[in-house]
């Protein structure tokens, strides 16, 4: 079988789709596995979807910060403060009407500073004093927190902590489950599964703790240094699997509500990962408030960004500062953005934001139902997608020209990037915007790149099959001569030339190589049956391109004439040709290219005979005029016409209809060239309007060439029109115009009226 089955030798080109299949199934086994990379890559995305769109926060919103921020510490010392002073801040805050008052602090420790702590590292000298017992005697400044917290709906807090021995945190609360008809397996076997197991606590003292209404937990998850979900739910190693604790702001909803019990749903019996069903917790009920949670129970954070007007400063609150109904009926966190405490975390739309204004932003988005959610269907439903897509792929890759393949992979992948946007800013849906269109364009550029090399060794190959061929001419020149057989040659004047097809790669991605062949057979039969009528021989064929000289091995004295009269007839022709393929690409409902081609003719001598070598060798032209002609050929391009004489040519054509058009310094040359455009027959050539616009093409020649530009572009006006008249409907003024105004807009320091021709 062999590489050429890669390369399509048989009847399709198998090569693109076989490399755009490796890399959609490479793409779809990435997919499935799901690493830690493409997860960043997704989080990436909807970080930055947060950022287009943060969460619009009401101004209504009942939930406040207390801020121990670097003024407060500044005002009442460093942290930890006395518990007594801690005790103030909850009365007060009491006293405004606060409806509840979580604590994003652990006071893990006594009080070092009451004095009943004090009084017991005296000196021996004073333990049996009057001043010991007096110290002893007064409240412990714990317990008079403690009594504040009894006197108010306070929310306590621990965190969780592998080094921690706090042990199992005090719990308030009781779980339901709503697992679901479906579901085979025990509670205690999904909390297993789902809830991440924590292997220790740094718990509040427990006179606290016992004061407060409510306990929750602090710790928030940190996934590559930005914090993106928060844990609603926690299992402690050691405790049942059923005794769960809930996120500090869970709790603080449940205590505002004075609710009693969390009921978590459970969306599923188990976890499907290979097809990307994320089962597990679907969401946790409290009181009248539902919190929608991914699987592991954690709430995606959806970040307004900071904001001024979640923080109220403790030194404001007991300088009793505040107004009264900035706080009341409010839900307040009490916390820190101080520096020096280190409870700053990154969150998708800024770095160094307190950690309590992220338990602030969840209670947020449960008092206004606002949650970002990763479907349960979402990772099946971009594996679909982007295997039904890159299938599809797969079959247009070798059936679609390069052109209409470009429009359908800019519209799935637009697709895919859209899509997912519109339901992230409608419905907070989170899909992934990557992954499946930067595959898609991976499908499309492998699959592209390979039609392209393709359709480069079709022409290589048509190139090579053609050139095999001689000129029927010399064909029966050897029949009559059989002593022609051997290297050798003469100097002879022909006119030689040279074709070519503009945009052939365009052209032949539209078929398959047999389809090709057809195509180009189609094109080249009547194109060699002109050179041939007229008495031409055909040098070659070079994929596209033809090489064809006149007045060898046959003289004839009027070749100029012939190759001129061919060049003119192939033009017709090829007009033809393109009305008969654009009727039947209408017919066939597919698309339709105009076929384009350049011809160069040049007279001058030239080396003819037989080259090569021993074992092969060609009937074939030589020299500095040869080379001549193929250069003119690609003028054609540079001046929008479709043939181009050399100026040799055109004095053997009086005839004839020609313009002159430039003075040109080609490659290999060391005078400038007279390049002419072959207008059309001698009929032409007479009528009034052909020489109206010859007298026209002349003046505007020679203000150009005098330098005279601005008055060349209104020549240039005058000729277009009498172009018109005579029916000569070339870009040619075009080019000029262009080519005018910049000489206008920076003429050069020396301008001799000579163009330097570029090379194709």
């Amino acid at each position: 079988m062999g590489i050429g089955w890669l390369f399509g030798r048989g009847n399709k080109p198998r090569a693109p789709v076989v490399v755009a299949f490796l890399v959609l199934a490479n793409a779809l086994l990435l997919r499935a596995v799901d690493p830690p990379g493409m997860v960043r890559l997704r989080d990436f995305a909807f970080d930055t979807y947060q950022r287009l769109k943060p969460r619009v926060v009401p101004q209504d919103m009942p939930v406040r910060i207390v801020d121990i921020d670097e003024e407060s510490l500044a005002a009442y010392g460093q942290w930890p403060w006395p518990r007594t002073l801690v005790a103030t801040l909850v009365n007060k805050l009491t006293r405004d009407g606060v409806a509840v008052i979580a604590f994003d602090v652990v006071f893990a420790e006594r009080d070092r500073s009451s004095l009943t702590v004090i009084a017991k590292n005296l000196p021996e000298a004073v333990r049996d004093s009057d001043l010991r017992r007096m110290m002893e005697a007064l409240p412990d400044n714990d317990e008079v927190l403690a009594e504040a917290l009894a006197r108010s709906d306070v929310v306590t807090s621990f965190a969780f902590d592998a080094k921690g021995m706090g042990g199992p945190p005090r719990r308030e609360w009781g779980f339901a489950h709503n697992t679901g008809e479906k579901d085979t397996r025990s509670v205690a076997e999904m909390i297993r599964e789902f809830i991440p197991q924590q292997t220790g606590t740094v718990r509040t003292l427990p006179v606290l703790e016992d004061a407060g209404k409510g306990n929750g937990a602090v710790t928030t998850e940190i996934e590559s240094a930005i914090v993106r979900h928060v844990p609603m739910l926690f299992r402690l190693a050691g405790q049942r699997e059923e005794d769960l604790y809930p996120a500090l702001s869970l709790e603080a909803m449940r205590v505002v509500q004075g609710a009693s019990t969390y009921i978590v749903r459970w969306s599923g019996a188990q976890r499907l990962r290979s097809f990307g069903a994320r089962t597990g917790v679907g969401s946790i009920r409290v009181g009248k408030v539902n919190v929608d949670t991914d699987a592991e129970g954690r709430v995606a954070l959806y970040d307004s960004g900071h904001r001024d007007s979640r923080f109220v400063s403790a030194k404001d609150v007991l300088k009793n500062r505040v107004p009264a109904d900035k706080l009341d009926g409010n839900i307040v966190f009490v916390g820190t953005s101080a520096v020096g405490l280190k409870d700053l975390r990154n969150t998708p739309l800024q770095d160094s934001v307190p950690g309590v204004e992220i338990h602030a932003q969840v209670a947020e988005q449960m008092l206004s139902q606002t949650f970002l959610e990763r479907p349960d269907y979402a990772d099946g439903a971009e594996f679909v997608y982007l295997a039904a897509i890159g299938f599809a792929f797969l079959l247009l890759l070798p059936r679609l020209s390069a052109g209409r393949m470009a429009l359908v992979a800019v519209g799935f992948i637009g697709i895919g990037v859209v899509v997912p946007w519109i339901a992230f800013a409608q419905a907070r849906l989170l899909f992934d915007p990557i992954y499946p269109p930067a595959t898609l364009a991976a499908i499309y550029v492998s699959g592209s790149a390979l039609s392209f090399m393709r359709a480069e060794r079709d022409r290589r190959e048509i190139r090579g099959a053609f050139g095999m061929y001689l000129s029927p001419d010399v064909v029966e020149q050897l029949a009559r001569n059989p002593r022609l057989l051997q290297l050798g040659g003469e100097q002879r004047e022909i006119t030689v030339m040279f074709t070519d097809v503009r945009g052939f790669t365009r052209i032949s991605e539209q078929f398959d190589p047999h389809g090709l062949t057809r195509f180009m057979n189609r094109f080249l039969t009547p194109m060699t049956d002109l050179i041939l009528s007229h008495k031409g021989t055909i040098d070659k064929y070079m994929g596209d391109a033809i090489m064809a000289f006149w007045n060898a091995p046959l003289a004839m004295d009027d070749h100029a004439a012939r190759a001129c009269e061919a060049a003119l007839g192939m033009q017709a022709r090829l007009g033809q040709l393109n009305q008969e393929w654009k009727t039947e690409a209408e017919l066939e409902g597919h698309g339709y290219i105009p076929v384009h081609i350049g011809i160069g003719l040049n007279t001058g001598m030239a080396s003819v005979g037989n080259f090569g070598s021993d074992q092969r060798f060609t009937y074939s032209c030589l020299g500095d005029e040869v080379n001549l002609a193929s250069r003119l050929e690609g003028q054609c391009k540079t001046y929008g016409v479709g043939i181009v004489v050399g100026d040799n040519t055109r004095q053997k054509i009086p005839a004839l209809a020609t313009l002159e058009l430039d003075l040109v310094m080609v490659k290999g040359k060391t005078e400038p060239e007279r390049i002419h455009a072959l207008v059309g027959d001698s009929d032409l050539a007479r009528s009034p309007t052909f020489r109206s616009l010859a007298d026209r093409q002349a003046v505007f020649l020679g203000f150009y060439r005098a330098g005279r530009f601005a008055e060349a572009l209104r020549a240039i006006d005058a000729c277009v029109a009498a172009a018109e008249a005579a029916g000569w409907k070339q870009g040619y003024y075009d080019v000029m115009r262009v080519r005018v105004v910049s000489l206008v807009d920076a003429p050069p320091a020396q301008w001799n009226g000579v163009y330097v021709a570029k090379e194709k």
